[in-house]
């Protein structure tokens, strides 16, 4: 490989090559045929993307792919552009004048308008093929992304950010290298701050076309980028804040100046760690409830209903006889914020005799606040004894103290502190009034920290507390990594009978970690959740291979996409017709009745549909290569039929089998789900049936 193949992530920006008065906002996207309008009454000031955009960055940036272009080719390296407008393009798509951008949006709308402009689902088709990817963004372009996507250990990452973005930043399975940039990096650089991620792109681009193979060893090994850096003229009086990893085997985000992962060494090392005190203690899975249910008579065959189905009434549980014979959980973990969002939620779990009754489930449930619905008010909205109650009104096993989260802007100094105390003052009224008015089910309380020492000494004041079962909350979102550490100090607090449980976390690659460290239960949704959630891989295997589901959405459903090609002209008539030969295509194919490639091109007739653009414009390399990447993992589940081999009853339900690697509908997109857990569960299970051959062998040998 003399250079490897260069892909270019960097986004808009507010100068531009023509600035009439009239250009597009952000009302003028929402609507195919208005933006049709005003694109046309702005033609005279179209011009290519990477034409467009005159901020300092990005004119540097492309200096620096001119010189690599000179140097390498004009198809060593492609350039995509994260527009607020248009989504993340190709620099030669035509675009016209617009007045979006994602820094002037809260949070919560840069994440809904980037699901709009689809820039996550984008971004996974994009980096397919690519060998070394460069990612120049800010803090909100970068959060469009929603990492992680699907990545290979034969790609590698490099980001330029700041200390406030790299909590967004996951690399999956490829190799990464971060680099952290602020006022001083500028300094360093004599640059300002603006421009800086394109400044060094360019300063790579210049010794890149002077150091044969320099970007051959940057691919190989990112840390060479590092030495290149810190080898410039004025050498900062820190070097740059680089985190640089090749492990793959856990998904680990970094923050500030740490390493983003444990080497392989180092998480031997964790299991040189004396064992945990509370080891004899079985570990449990439960799974977060948010009324996930099927249809159990669902017709797939003719997409309907079950007759007179009421879905509150009639639709059931994964863990009910008619989907598994046995449930694919431990427990449940019930959120009174869930319950409390349908008014009538409460009263039917009352009348129905109780929680157990009312899931028809014979196993524990746990019960806890839901901390992520009022994280942003300044104190919960309950008291201890009206928690206290209601655990014990609705037979909870398990009832979790008041807490309050202590992440992103609510770890800030000050208010961590108050969250802090908060929450181990209501853990204490908690378990003091649990003992004195005889409450008969089991209290957990939580412990929030910021920092593996405040969570250490909230676990040792709880313990003090006479908790016999203790939470780690606020750490769903927080990198393995820093899991790791945080249970290295909390475990030497541990009794001999404390358990210990992990909120939101559900790392099957890290159970071996977490459980020598002390954990004795967690909870998880996301292997349900993936399964519509995720864009690549939702549909799960027992070897740890994870397939995409076939896209064949409805037409008379009338989905955003199907609006989409409505809108642009497409006939009803045509769209329904290629929907029904897809699924008719993926049904034969699974009985044997036509070849791979008949199905393949069924499928993919319907499919290329679904990625027109809003505008109605096709850039017909993208569709070129969306086409690339949607037959690869299309063929690679058609060739493997992996529901076929599957022994979860779902897939072994002759009316539903195939049905489940469809994305269509919650009747299968959840029904994908189930199996996910299943797939999960009997991973888990392998893990401790493994933990207890070993643990019996090595009584045997002493």
């Amino acid at each position: 490989m003399s250079c490897p193949r260069i892909l270019i992530i960097t986004s808009c920006t507010g100068k531009k090559h023509h600035n009439p008065t009239n250009q597009l906002t952000i009302e003028d996207f929402k609507d195919t045929q208005r933006l049709r309008e005003r694109t046309e009454s702005l033609s005279e000031f179209s011009c290519p993307s990477g034409q467009m955009y005159t901020g300092l960055q990005h004119l540097r940036l492309m200096e620096g792919v001119d010189i690599l272009r000179s140097h390498f080719g004009k198809e060593a390296v492609d350039v995509k552009i994260i527009s607020a407008g248009y989504g993340l393009i190709p620099e030669d798509k035509a675009i016209v004048p617009y007045s979006v951008t994602f820094n002037s949006m809260k949070n919560d709308e840069v994440y809904s308008w980037g699901d709009y402009l689809r820039i996550h689902e984008d971004f996974q088709q994009e980096i397919v093929g690519y060998d070394l990817i460069f990612v120049l963004l800010g803090d909100k372009y970068l959060r469009t992304l929603k990492l992680p996507v699907k990545t290979h250990s034969h790609q590698t990452f490099i980001f330029f950010a700041s200390n406030k973005s790299i909590n967004y930043i996951d690399s999956g399975n490829a190799k990464l290298l971060t680099l952290t940039l602020s006022n001083k990096s500028a300094s360093r650089f004599s640059c300002a701050l603006v421009g800086l991620k394109g400044h060094l792109l360019k300063l790579i681009a210049t010794e890149a076309s002077r150091v044969p193979h320099l970007l051959e060893s940057i691919y190989n090994n990112p840390e060479t980028l590092e030495e290149l850096l810190n080898k410039q003229p004025n050498p900062l009086e820190l070097p740059l804040g680089i985190s640089f990893s090749t492990e793959s085997k856990l998904h680990l985000q970094n923050k500030s100046h740490r390493k983003s992962k444990y080497t392989e060494e180092e998480l031997c090392s964790i299991l040189k760690l004396p064992v945990a005190v509370n080891q004899h203690l079985k570990m449990q899975y439960f799974i977060p409830e948010w009324d996930d249910k099927v249809d159990a008579g669902y017709d797939f065959l003719q997409d309907k209903f079950s007759p007179n189905r009421k879905a509150c009434k009639d639709d059931i549980y994964a863990h009910e006889e008619k989907i598994y014979e046995k449930p694919n959980y431990d427990g449940i973990l019930v959120s009174k914020i869930v319950v409390d969002k349908r008014k009538s939620k409460r009263n039917d779990i009352e009348a129905a005799g109780g929680i157990q009754k009312y899931l028809k489930f014979s196993g524990e449930i746990m019960g806890d606040c839901g901390a992520f619905g009022y994280i942003k008010q300044p104190e919960p909205p309950y008291n201890t004894i009206e928690i206290l109650d209601y655990y014990q009104r609705l037979g909870f096993h398990y009832g979790v103290s008041i807490d309050h989260l202590i992440v992103g802007p609510f770890a800030q100094p000050g208010i961590r502190e108050e969250r802090y105390d908060l929450t181990l003052r209501n853990a204490e009224e908690f378990i003091s009034k649990h003992q004195k008015f005889g409450y008969t089910f089991t209290p957990i309380g939580v412990a929030q920290g910021w920092s593996p020492e405040t969570y250490a000494e909230a676990v040792k004041k709880l313990v003090e507390m006479e908790y016999d079962y203790i939470a780690i909350g606020g750490v769903a979102r927080t990198p393995t990594i820093e899991i790791l550490e945080i249970l290295k100090e909390v475990y030497q607090h541990l009794t001999p009978k404390t358990r210990l449980h992990l909120f939101g976390v559900g790392r099957i690659d890290a159970l071996p970690y977490f459980r020598h460290l002390g954990v004795t239960s967690f909870d998880s949704a996301s292997p349900l959740r993936k399964a519509w959630f995720d864009a690549v891989e939702n549909y799960h295997t027992l070897s740890g291979k994870a397939y995409a589901a076939v896209r064949i959405p409805f037409v008379d459903k009338q989905s955003q996409r199907i609006k989409h090609l409505l809108s642009s002209g497409y006939e009803r008539e045509t769209l329904k017709q290629l929907e029904q030969e897809a699924l008719k295509a993926i049904r034969e194919y699974d009985k044997g009745n036509i070849s791979l490639d008949e199905s393949l091109k069924k499928l993919l007739a319907y499919d290329e549909l679904l990625e027109l653009p809003r505008d109605g414009i096709v850039n017909p390399t993208a569709k070129a290569r969306r086409l690339r990447q949607h037959t690869q993992l299309y063929r690679e589940l058609l060739e493997v039929k992996p529901w076929q081999e599957c022994e979860c009853k779902i897939c072994q339900n002759p009316d539903c089998r195939v049905e489940t690697i469809i994305f269509r509908g919650n009747d299968r997109n959840r029904r994908r789900g189930f199996h996910n857990t299943y797939v999960f569960y009997k991973r888990f299970q392998e893990f401790l049936n493994a933990e207890n051959c070993n643990i019996d062998s090595t009584k045997e040998s002493t």
